[in-house]
């Protein structure tokens, strides 16, 4: 009997269908050893953290241990500027971290490290929520703080416990404490002015928000636009390049050449003075200052955070990016009511979203930050968005038609400086978006030509004689006034024009 063999056609199939399931099967498997080492590494970090930790407790029994940021070097940390160092107990993988914190509830938290020369992105001890967002980037001086709303107060927070949640439009807070509160503790509650004479009492002397980077898509049509539909937001991390179909990568991320995971933006108008500025709730609002003094006191943030943050004038692709997130279903869901009081006080909210000029909203509760109608006129309607948005003071942004000055200094309009700008002193590109047309479309993500005339929100864009913007409108706005109004100036001094301070992740 003759045996029977494959013929070639039937050999070449078994090849074909062989060669399917290695496509299919190859990249699956080294997904799973990839994610499997990842895993791994990310064990590794998590037991050198807790190797720390352990050799925290065990040094406080014989000595106090410093509270700061640590570098390492081998197996030991030796706290910055500092000749305080110990030993850590650890026998897994090499782990390289940048920095490791220590803070005084003896938790630490871990940046930026390496197993075998390979990034991990991982932190140990650090509560970071489902949203996708990402984690707030804290540095010394920068405190995390959570709203008890048993008590109506703001804690400090403990990074180890929940203290924000974008899903729940409970974004993070922080603040830098002030020389009455420099001693306070994770848990304790932190003094705020309650009106614009008890400034000196508060343990905090500024208010920050956290805005993770994200993209967004518009709504692809609005028919009624006092009632648009929402805007369409996905968080990303600072790594991603390229942006979904159909979305648009947000500019209000990127400062210079870098890409940012997020920025800190002021809760609050500016206050306090130029010699020592604020931003805190039931304050006055700072104003009378050309463009060129609010960006040199923007600036005095630096040295609160040791420079380890960079402290500007908000510019206005970082308004849009606050404007647009407030707008999502992180946000407000809806309208950001006016802040209607005529005595320009921080954090104010009207009974309505478009109520006229009042004297009495000043000073009464249910109309401060945290009151029923006050927590209506933040980004998310809660303690925990950014508040003056809409009305209190006109804002200048950093937002420059560059074709205005002619021959005349940077930051003049068509006839004269009033910035008070010149060519030294013109700010590094980082610091201001550039206009060299006027039509409002061509800049996206700034809350301009692509929310133009959104619930009824003035739309009147930069001029050769008008060349900076400022935004939100004033207490007099009612309907005009909103997260969308943009308006024009000469960059002058104003008693009627403030200006929002932004903290951005790198120098």
């Amino acid at each position: 009997m003759k045996n029977k063999g494959f013929t070639l056609i039937e050999l070449l199939a078994v090849i074909v269908i062989l060669a399917i399931i290695a496509l299919i099967a190859v990249p699956t498997i080294l997904n799973i050893i990839n994610d499997a080492r990842i895993e791994s590494k990310k064990r590794s970090i998590d037991l050198y953290g807790k190797s720390i930790e352990l050799a925290i407790a065990r040094k406080s029994l014989t000595e106090e241990v410093p509270i700061g940021s640590y570098k390492t070097s081998g197996n030991t940390l030796t706290l910055n500027d500092s000749d305080f160092s110990f030993e850590v107990e650890y026998d897994g993988e090499k782990v390289e971290c940048d920095t490791v914190k220590i803070y005084d509830d003896g938790t630490v938290s871990l940046d930026e490290c390496k197993v075998d020369g390979q990034y991990v992105d991982y932190a140990y001890g650090i509560y970071t929520d489902n949203s996708g967002a990402n984690p707030p980037e804290l540095v010394d001086g920068l405190i995390p703080v959570i709203y008890d709303d048993n008590i109506k107060q703001w804690k400090i927070a403990n990074i180890g416990e929940k203290w924000y949640d974008y899903d729940k439009k409970e974004w993070a807070n922080a603040v830098i404490l002030s020389e009455t509160g420099k001693n306070k503790k994770v848990g304790d509650i932190l003094n705020l002015p309650t009106s614009p004479t008890d400034a000196s009492n508060s343990d905090v002397k500024a208010m920050f928000v956290w805005i993770p980077r994200y993209e967004y898509k518009m709504p692809e049509t609005v028919e009624d636009k006092n009632n648009p539909d929402l805007i369409d937001i996905n968080f990303i991390s600072k790594d991603v390049s390229k942006e979904t179909d159909g979305y648009i990568l947000h500019s209000g991320f990127t400062f210079g050449s870098d890409t940012l995971s997020g920025i800190w933006v002021g809760k609050f108008e500016t206050t306090g003075s130029a010699e020592t500025p604020t931003i805190l709730p039931n304050q006055t609002s700072l104003k009378n200052q050309s463009v060129s003094l609010q960006f040199e006191t923007a600036k005095k943030f630096n040295a609160q955070l040791n420079n380890k943050l960079n402290s500007h004038m908000a510019k206005n692709s970082e308004w849009g990016a606050v404007a647009y997130l407030s707008y999502s279903k992180y946000g407000k869901d809806g309208e950001v009511y006016i802040n209607n009081c005529n005595q320009y006080i921080t954090g104010i909210g009207a009974d309505s979203a478009n109520a006229p000029a009042s004297g009495t909203t000043c000073t009464t509760d249910k109309n401060k930050y945290n009151g029923e109608s006050g927590k209506n006129a933040s980004t998310t309607g809660n303690e925990y968005g950014v508040y003056d948005m809409s009305g209190g003071a006109w804002e200048y942004v950093m937002g420059y038609l560059t074709t205005a000055h002619g021959s005349k200094p940077w930051g003049s309009t068509s006839s004269d400086n009033y910035s008070g700008f010149t060519d030294e002193t013109k700010p590094d590109d980082k610091y201001f978006n550039a206009y060299t047309t006027t039509n409002a479309d061509d800049y996206k993500g700034q809350a301009l030509g692509e929310t133009k005339g959104w619930h009824g929100n003035t739309s009147n864009f930069v001029s050769l004689g008008t060349p900076w913007f400022h935004r939100g409108g004033d207490y007099t706005g009612t309907s005009l006034a909103g997260v969308f109004d943009f308006g024009y100036d000469r960059g002058g001094a104003s008693g009627r024009i403030s200006f929002r301070v932004v903290l951005t992740p790198t120098v």
